[in-house]
């Protein structure tokens, strides 16, 4: 099956593009951003790796809480994730724009930011970018107003 080998292909390279943080000016050009929060409900609540983005929404990227370490979330469950969020029923085209965030900007390992960028990407989505941290999305905002 080359079709399922292609979109293997794509999405290690959606997920090679996104594994950086995207820099303050590419997420500062950006129109009417959705910003989406991918950290678990408690380490918003408890503000782990800082407040939340104002107008950000938070979509949960780990399934049942499960560390991405013990279950990759794949595209269509991240799908359903935003979907139950209502982030997809105001996206109306491919070429909304995105920003996704966890507790940390650039790591050694591939971040749940990252990972939530490149499925967007698998999704169509491809003005998707891994804002990293609040920190550096901020920073990009502050500066857009």
């Amino acid at each position: 099956n080359h079709q399922g080998d292609d979109e293997e292909t794509m999405s290690k390279q959606h997920l090679a593009t996104t594994t950086s943080m995207a820099n303050v000016d590419t997420l500062r050009a950006l129109k009417d951003a959705v910003i989406i929060d991918v950290r678990s409900a408690e380490e918003v609540i408890s503000c782990k790796g800082g407040a939340p983005v104002p107008g950000s929404i938070n979509v949960p990227l780990n399934v049942n809480g499960q560390p991405q370490s013990q279950h990759p979330t794949t595209a269509l469950e991240f799908k359903d994730k935003l979907e139950v969020a209502g982030v997809l029923s105001d996206v109306t085209t491919t070429n909304s724009n995105f920003i996704t965030y966890c507790t940390a900007g650039n790591t050694p390992y591939v971040g749940r930011g990252a990972r939530a960028a490149a499925l967007l990407r698998d999704l169509g989505f491809s003005n998707s970018y891994n804002g990293g941290c609040v920190e550096n999305i901020q920073i990009a905002l502050d500066s857009h107003t």
